[in-house]
């Protein structure tokens, strides 16, 4: 069901991502790891989850992991240990973590892995591990995804003294779709739910208001057809719901970052300003805003084109107006 809100299984199930999976498997098979990139939203977890499960392949989420220990855990469950054997066997070993890592990553030599939310992964030991497996294993295929921040970038980014360098993945990015594939889409959604009416002008208002984002149309057309809210109020709490997963994402990408200069950047820049209107409202020196810009950029938080910078994302810009310095 295309307004079901889990992630999609199977490629039938994904719409208008024919072009995107074909790449995909295009890279993979060439022998490449890939880094799936997109902007929340954008329909990344459907698209390798289904992937994965269309090749055979493991598909890990690491959501809430944080270190070596827990990836190993995940990748070895998903390999084929069961719980109760996965405990007993690592009290038994009592063995450095990233040797335990290396092991599961041996036990899947020969299928395509697929790391999603990798950026929750904090541990340098990963990008080591990593090169190991590189070096040690040709048949291994790895997909990556997840916000570009962390790990993630470390990846895409890798300096000289990376254990990576010189293997930086290939990146195929999801956009979010145009305006008439999201009419398309909601139509398609609601066709599967032949007793709930809809208007044409009730679809334009949704376009208008979520832009292309697959997601929050997702979450429209769930509260609409699923919960039979009626259509403002099928809206109103997509925006409502959507505020706070979009703030909870900020907050969590302003830890350990210069937090108020980086809330009065986004402010300036939610109703879309230039660069020198944006040095103005912070008065801060030039390196200090472009770091934050750059780092705003690169976490797809907000878009720049010849010295404009904007937030694209609808929700995106609800969220900005409730962070609190």
């Amino acid at each position: 069901m295309l307004f079901s809100l889990r992630p999609k299984e199977s490629r039938r199930e994904l719409f208008d991502r024919d072009e995107e999976y074909k790449e995909l498997t295009r890279l993979v098979n060439s022998g490449l790891w890939v880094a799936v990139l997109g902007k929340r939203m954008t329909g990344k977890t459907s698209l390798i989850k289904a992937f994965a499960n269309e090749n055979n392949g493991v598909y890990i989420n690491l959501l809430g992991a944080k270190g070596v220990e827990d990836l190993a855990k995940n990748l070895l469950i998903g390999s084929g240990y069961k719980v109760d054997e996965l405990a007993i066997d690592l009290k038994i070993l009592q063995v450095k973590w990233s040797k335990v890592l290396e092991d599961a990553f041996q036990r899947v030599k020969d299928k395509i892995i697929v790391f999603d939310e990798v950026q929750e992964i904090s541990s340098p030991h990963f990008l080591k591990v990593l090169k190991s497996v590189w070096d040690k294993y040709s048949g291994i295929r790895i997909v990556f995804s997840g916000s570009y921040v962390g790990i993630l970038r470390k990846l895409l980014e890798p300096s000289p003294t990376s254990p990576l360098y010189g293997r930086k993945p290939a990146t195929l990015t999801l956009k979010p779709f145009d305006r008439e594939t999201s009419k398309n889409f909601l139509i398609a959604g609601f066709k599967e739910y032949p007793q709930v009416n809809y208007k044409e002008s009730e679809i334009d208002e949704v376009v208008n208001r979520l832009n292309g984002y697959v997601g929050w149309l997702t979450y429209y057309g769930n509260f609409r057809c699923e919960r039979r809210l009626s259509h403002e109020d099928a809206l109103e709490e997509t925006v409502k719901e959507g505020s706070k997963i979009i703030l909870s994402e900020l907050n969590n990408f302003l830890k350990n970052r210069k937090r108020e200069l980086y809330i009065k950047a986004l402010r300036t820049i939610r109703s879309g300003a230039r660069w020198s209107e944006i040095k103005r409202e912070l008065d801060i020196n030039s390196k200090v805003l472009n770091d934050i810009l750059k780092n705003l950029k690169s976490a797809m938080i907000i878009e720049e084109r010849e010295g404009y910078y904007w937030i694209e994302d609808p929700i995106t810009k609800e969220a900005v107006k409730k962070l609190r310095i």
